[in-house]
């Protein structure tokens, strides 16, 4: 296996749009590493350019340690999962298994037994004499799948593979792609716009916007403490609450969020950093779990709302709501005594959410 490398990379087109703007990243050897983004963020670029399908502008990517800007694709030891399988159709699935082994002139019995050590690991043994148009979607993924380790490549690259498989499939093939890092302890750098997947299954996460890096870390972290507002925004289901507001001094100097007419006390902890803002605009980001139905007479940062939708969910509920001219979502426990078209009091446990500046930057 081996480690991945970006410096100062930087992919411009013809005419001059440019796709990747100045990525820095590092990969560990043995790492998961999701790219995450919408559509034109540049996370297939950046994977194509450390594939050598696209070359890059300026800057230096390294596999192992080594410089490969100017080796061919076939040269750099990695291998490729697309997200449209790029099965051959008139071959088995042995002879798929196969073909890129025996242009690279492996012998036979070693073809055989990595052939048999991959069908092995991904539960394809019975489908070995059949041809693609015999297969299931998820079947046709694990072949993918098994061509890219039969060729013990210092690092696996998948570009949206689960895209075309329905929701069981994909929740499936998550599961079973993360046991085989476990298995395999491979380096794998995987991109995809589902940021279902890309919280559960990157070691890391790199949050991609406008060809550029937004936040690169733990999933968890990220979610708990985003950089900016767009990660704010585009991680998390339902997405984060906004509520746009001025953060002002309250009795004794203790800061404030003003939203409207109610005044949210923020935490002790963050005093000094929202001082920085104080008497200014900021937006408060409050993720739908932090948001609660009160207890009659409880304390805290608290909303009077209007009820508008309310969707069971099975073991949760979603509640669609507004307060002071700003709407959100609270995520609540099903069966609680909330219901549209009633006015109830909200609860924020600030000590989970996120202060925005005005240049969308995190404060806390």
């Amino acid at each position: 296996m081996a480690s991945v490398s970006l410096r100062n990379v930087r992919k411009v087109y013809p005419g001059g749009a440019v796709g990747v703007e100045d990525v820095d990243l590092e990969i560990r050897d043995g790492e998961f590493v999701v790219l995450v983004g919408p559509s034109g963020c540049g996370k297939s670029t950046t994977l194509r350019m450390i594939a050598g399908l696209e070359e890059i502008t300026s800057g230096e990517i390294a596999i192992g340690g080594r410089v490969v800007n100017d080796v061919l694709p076939k040269d750099r030891d990695i291998a490729m999962v697309f997200q449209n399988y790029a099965l051959y159709p008139h071959m088995t699935v042995r002879e798929n298994l196969a073909f890129g082994l025996k242009l690279r002139k492996v012998p036979k019995p070693e073809i055989e037994r990595r052939i048999a050590e991959a069908a092995a690991v991904l539960g394809i043994e019975p489908y070995l004499e059949r041809r693609p148009k015999a297969l299931s979607g998820g079947q046709r993924q694990r072949v993918a799948v098994g061509r890219a380790i039969v060729r013990n490549p210092a690092v696996f690259l998948f570009d949206e593979p689960l895209s075309n498989l329905d929701a069981k499939m994909r929740a499936q093939m998550r599961v079973e792609i993360k046991r085989l890092h476990a298995r395999l302890g491979a380096t794998m750098v995987y991109v995809t716009h589902d940021q279902t997947e890309a919280m559960t299954m990157g070691d890391r996460i790199v949050v991609m916007e406008g060809g550029r890096i937004r936040q690169a870390g733990a999933p968890l972290e990220v979610y708990g403490r985003p950089a900016d507002r767009f990660v704010a925004g585009f991680i998390g289901t339902p997405p984060m609450n906004f509520f746009e507001g001025r953060v002002e001094r309250g009795a004794g100097a203790a800061p404030v969020f003003r939203l409207g007419a109610a005044a949210l006390p923020l935490p002790d902890a963050w005093r000094d950093r929202a001082a920085a803002l104080a008497d200014g605009p900021a937006t408060l980001g409050v993720r739908p779990e932090a948001v609660a139905p009160a207890a009659p007479g409880a304390a805290g940062a608290a909303l009077e709302a209007e009820v508008d939708v309310v969707e069971p969910m099975g073991a949760e509920t979603y509640v669609y709501a507004a307060a002071e001219g700003a709407s959100f979502i609270a995520r609540v426990p099903s069966g609680a005594p909330v219901r549209a078209g009633i006015r109830a009091r909200f609860l924020l446990d600030l000590s989970r959410a996120s202060l925005f500046g005005t240049d969308g930057r995190a404060v806390v």
